[in-house]
């Protein structure tokens, strides 16, 4: 049996969206990751919660996403206007990560608008 090869989540970032009715998105910029229900050592695992799709490059968005209250209002406000276009999938919307073509195929035809995480 051979094994599946395996990809590191920072291989998804410049990826190439597609919607589930053929429409080009723009690309994957980042990963949100949420704790897991597993400990390994003394860590807890994190897992995938979504894709942050816009066209910028990763980094770009400063971690003004995370925070509404993050840094001085015309930093936060000057970000949201460049980013206006950039959205959210939650990892159930995607339907397959193609690797050779470097495409995520979704189940959706939209992106859910991009929110802060929750702090805990």
């Amino acid at each position: 049996m051979s094994e599946l090869p395996r990809h590191r989540l920072s291989d998804l970032l410049g990826m190439h969206v597609r919607f589930a009715d053929g429409r080009d998105g723009d690309n994957v910029v980042d990963v949100r990751l949420a704790p897991g229900d597993r400990v390994r050592g003394q860590l807890q695992e994190l897992v995938s919660e979504g894709l942050i799709i816009g066209r910028r490059r990763p980094g770009t968005l400063f971690g003004y996403d995370r925070d509404p209250q993050e840094g001085p209002w015309v930093i936060r406000a000057l970000v949201r206007l460049v980013h206006r276009r950039t959205g959210y999938l939650e990892w159930g919307d995607v339907e397959a990560v193609d690797w050779e073509e470097q495409t995520v195929r979704l189940r959706v035809n939209g992106l859910r608008r991009l929110q802060p995480t929750a702090r805990g």
